[in-house]
Formats: C-alpha cells, sequence, structure tokens
C-alpha cells in the first residue's frame, strides 16, 4: 500500500502573465518569474519565492518537532 503523502499539490511554475502574490499584495509577480503553486479544491494559488521561502521553511521546523515527537512515542523496532 503507497503511503499517504501530508503533503498538499505544490510545484513551481512559470507566472504566465504579471500579478499579485496570494499571501502578500504587496509582493508582485512579474510575468516570467518563477512561483510557488499549490493547488487547494481545485483551485490553484500562487505566491512569491519570498513568501514560499518563509512557508516552506516554518513547515520544515513544524514536521521536525512533530517527528521528534513520534519518534519518542514509538518504540524501535
Amino acid at each position: 500500500m503507497p503511503l499517504k503523502s501530508l503533503l498538499v499539490s505544490m510545484e513551481l511554475t512559470t507566472a504566465g502573465r504579471a500579478h499579485d502574490c496570494r499571501y502578500n499584495k504587496r509582493h508582485r509577480i512579474e510575468k516570467g518569474t518563477p512561483r510557488l503553486t499549490i493547488k487547494v479544491d481545485g483551485d490553484d494559488h500562487h505566491y512569491c519565492l519570498v513568501c514560499a521561502q518563509a512557508f516552506t521553511s516554518s513547515s520544515t521546523e513544524r514536521l521536525a518537532a512533530i517527528r521528534a515527537e513520534i519518534d519518542a512515542l514509538v518504540k524501535p523496532l
């Protein structure tokens, strides 16, 4: 059985037109620049790389903390 992933569908894509970052409207994503695209309920949400960097950093730290708690509770195989 395949393992379940907690990560949502996301990828780096190239902006087809200029638009604002979904998280911070002061961040402009220019046409042709990379951006983080996250699929949520069939919709694509686009974020600038500055916000994407903050999201992934925060998420990595949270996952590491949860993993440490799980490891402390699970007996070694």
